[in-house]
């Protein structure tokens, strides 16, 4: 295993309980075509049950956010492609068509690719055949039309490196290549209108090697999970996780700084970092009225700190 291309992106997939070990199972059958030697997505379960929101909460009808597609070569045989995309017509695997918010597909769209998934929330999965290698496992994420230039920015300055293949509409940043495989991410700039719905059970982990200076440049609050994982998001609401390898005493500067951007920033407080709202006592009506009227005055002078008055 090339513990140094694994150390640029991993995937991150959140399963129900006890469902993590057969959707492992399902992608490495599935990546075993690739013969890749390293892992790239990990799977595990999501411990707390979702909450009534998650559940209920609207459907979007925006384009998958992220996609993960194979590209086969055709030169390795038909009989090769047609088994692969047998595996997506069995279950586990679904069928999953891109909506859009006008309720049907414009002609500019990504609209051709066959897309199957494992849950609504976790990305979807096609095929591509080639003509020459490498054969490639891309991870793309789409982003609105405003906001690709931006995305393409923030990935560079997270990797610390630019986007081999460039075009008007489309980035590419190589994780991992060999003569044989290779495994990408991709931005994808989607039509003017049609919006990109992150898949909310799944997050990219790269590895950073100081999390300090790069908060302040993040377009959303970067908020530490664990000692050394830290999480944001991008322009389009995909989850991003940020391994530091640093010593400790970086490690205790850096929760410093990110602390202190998040209570100066203006970005949005992820739903899982709000409080809980504070039980209500039951007591004495009665009491809680004699309660009500608490003047309470400081006052800055040598050897006067307060003085609390109760009525």
């Amino acid at each position: 295993m090339d513990d140094g291309a694994e150390s640029l992106m991993t995937v991150h997939l959140l399963t129900h309980l006890g469902h993590s070990f057969p959707v492992q199972q399902t992608l490495d059958r599935l990546l075993e075509w690739l013969c890749l030697d390293i892992r790239v997505f990990l799977v595990s379960e999501r411990v707390p049950p979702l909450k009534y929101y998650e559940r209920y909460r609207k459907r979007s009808c925006g384009f998958p956010g992220i996609s993960i597609l194979l590209f086969l070569l055709e030169d390795l045989g038909e009989e090769r492609i047609f088994q692969v995309h047998e595996q997506f017509q069995r279950p586990p695997w679904r069928y999953q068509r891109a909506q859009f918010a006008n309720g049907h597909r414009p002609l500019c769209a990504p609209c051709q690719q066959d897309f199957y998934g494992l849950d609504e929330q976790l990305p979807v999965w096609g095929i591509r055949r080639v003509h020459c290698s490498p054969e490639i496992l891309r991870i793309t994420l789409y982003c609105s039309f405003d906001n690709y230039e931006d995305a393409v920015r923030l990935y560079e300055m997270i990797l610390q490196k630019e986007a081999t293949v460039q075009s008007g509409t489309l980035s590419v940043f190589v994780l991992y290549s060999t003569p044989h495989a290779a495994v990408q991410l991709c931005l994808k700039q989607l039509p003017i209108g049609v919006v990109a719905e992150p898949r909310g059970s799944a997050a990219l982990q790269f590895k950073v090697r100081e999390i300090g200076q790069l908060v302040a440049l993040l377009p959303n609050p970067c908020v530490p999970i664990s000692s050394t994982r830290w999480q944001t998001q991008d322009y389009e609401g995909n989850t991003i996780l940020l391994k530091v390898q640093s010593s400790s005493r970086t490690l205790e500067t850096n929760i410093g700084l990110s602390q202190k951007h998040n209570d100066t920033g203006s970005g949005k407080i992820p739903q899982d970092c709000m409080p809980a709202p504070l039980p209500v006592q039951p007591g004495n009506p009665r009491r809680r009225g004699q309660q009500i009227f608490q003047i309470i005055v400081v006052t800055v002078a040598v050897g006067v700190i307060g003085v609390v008055i109760v009525i």
